[in-house]
């Protein structure tokens, strides 16, 4: 009996607890609720990290001033310094950091937080660093020189042309890290950005590629571009800063490839040892001519080259051995092609005055210069495109203009007629040694790419049977 009841009670478990399953076991076809749309919650989180940052940059303001031909001062005020702070702000950039010297150029940056001065850095232009002054209830609390640590970095960067070629990029050239949050909140990340994408377009478009593609017609909706570039980091800001284009390929859409590919060298007829950067075609020929065709970025010519003009401040005709551009006050003025200095300075009726010595017996001339630019003196090795001066109206002159005018042989030409020569190709070794380079360069470049970049179609030719080949 028992056995019996230990079997009728396995039974009844057995039993009770199908009767359980089936009851509390919902359907198959039953909604359940929907599944965990985990993406959903990561890209609303990510919203309201933006939302927060951007009212975090709202209560933040920061103002730029920088040092003219004044002094240190007037600098600071321009900051909204005044008053007892105005005094100890510069007592510690004087006495404690010992920065006794400022420099036209040099920068400063004041940063407030809901209108109370937090931060102040001051950035000297002969310095990798800056100085950095914390404060607390309007006084300063602890101040240091911080050193601007550097280290260059390559990139790849693909673009396609749907607009205009600032467009594009403006929509792939933008570094993510290019600030330390890696998005633009404040008018200075915009600004940053604008910087980045203006030299990036300005060395692509002025110079590396300016005579082989012309920006306004040829560029089409479909083209490519391929860049590799070098850029600075700066890991104590977390900023990135755009510093050089090392490669590049334009793939038009309908047909037709422009490349430029790397070589460093040390030109001849330099002085110093400096290593420079040139660029040239798949075969080792110059991307450049010799000169440039105009020595200011935009401007009209007001008086031509001509061997009688009435002078306009003089009054009397004589002639008039170069070509003179008006642009505005201050606009940039570039060497047309590489050279020495050889004048820098005052020079009678020209004003201001640069003379360049080129290579091939050439010389070329640019007066009546506002100002010249800094880091040159006489002797110094400058590259074509490089800014030498600002466009003014110093000496004989009655508005803003350059007196441009270039020699041969010490005779005078028309550089609007003077048919300029290429600059010279590669050969020989340097041509060897940059064929291999070009190929290793390719080949990493595709890797940071991910595809195969594009290249002209080899056309094969057609072997000659010589007759000892034939025997």
């Amino acid at each position: 009996m028992l056995r019996y009841r230990r079997n009728w009670a396995a039974v009844a478990l057995i039993i009770a607890t199908t009767i359980i399953t089936i009851l509390f076991t919902k359907s198959a076809d039953e909604d359940t609720g929907n599944p965990w749309v985990f993406y959903q919650d990561i890209e609303l989180m990510e919203n309201c990290r933006i939302e927060m940052l951007t009212i975090v940059a709202d209560t933040i303001e920061v103002f730029s001033s920088t040092i003219g031909e004044g002094f240190l001062g007037g600098a600071v005020r321009e900051l909204g310094i005044s008053g007892g702070q105005y005094l100890v702000t510069c007592e510690v950039l004087m006495d404690s950091l010992g920065w006794t010297v400022q420099r036209t150029g040099d920068t400063l940056t004041a940063i407030y937080n809901r209108g109370e001065l937090g931060e102040l850095r001051a950035f000297p232009g002969n310095r990798r660093g800056f100085y950095r002054i914390l404060f607390a209830e309007g006084s300063p609390c602890d101040w240091e020189y911080v050193p601007q640590e550097r280290w260059i970095r390559q990139r790849a960067i693909s673009c396609e042309i749907s607009t205009t070629v600032w467009e594009a990029l403006w929509d792939s050239a933008i570094p993510p890290d290019l600030t330390e949050s890696g998005i633009l909140i404040t008018a200075r990340d915009t600004s940053r950005a604008v910087g980045f994408v203006s030299e990036l377009q300005h060395e692509l478009t002025d110079r590396l590629f300016c005579y082989d593609i012309d920006f306004y017609y040829d560029v089409k909706v479909g083209d490519h571009l391929w860049l590799l570039v070098e850029e600075n980091r700066y890991p104590i800001d977390g900023e990135t800063g755009f510093r050089r284009i090392l490669a590049a390929k334009y793939k038009f859409a309908h047909g037709g490839l422009a490349e430029a590919f790397p070589f460093f060298h040390k030109p001849e007829e330099a002085e110093s040892a400096e290593i420079i950067l040139d660029h040239y075609h798949r075969d080792g020929a110059s991307l450049r001519t010799m000169f440039l065709k105009m020595p200011v970025p935009y401007g009209r010519i007001s008086s031509g080259y001509s061997s009688a003009r009435q002078h306009p401040v003089l009054g009397y005709t004589r002639a008039h051995r170069g070509i003179d551009y008006a642009s505005p006050l201050g606009t940039e003025i570039y060497a047309v092609g590489d050279g020495t200095i050889t004048l820098r300075g005052w020079s009678g009726g020209y004003g201001n005055m640069i003379r360049i010595r080129h290579a091939n017996g050439y010389e070329s001339g640019y007066g009546h210069m506002n100002g010249f630019a800094s880091g040159h003196s006489v002797g110094s090795y400058v590259r074509q495109g490089e800014i030498i001066g600002y466009v003014g109206s110093t000496g004989l002159s009655t508005g803003p203009h350059v007196h441009f005018e270039l020699k041969k042989g010490g005779s005078y030409v028309n550089p609007a007629t003077e048919i300029m020569p290429p600059a010279d190709p590669l050969e020989g070794t340097e041509l060897d040694r940059f064929l291999f380079e070009m190929s290793v360069i390719e080949a990493q470049w595709s890797m940071l790419v991910g595809i195969d970049l594009p290249a002209p179609e080899v056309v094969a030719e057609t072997e000659t049977i010589t007759e000892e080949q034939e025997e």
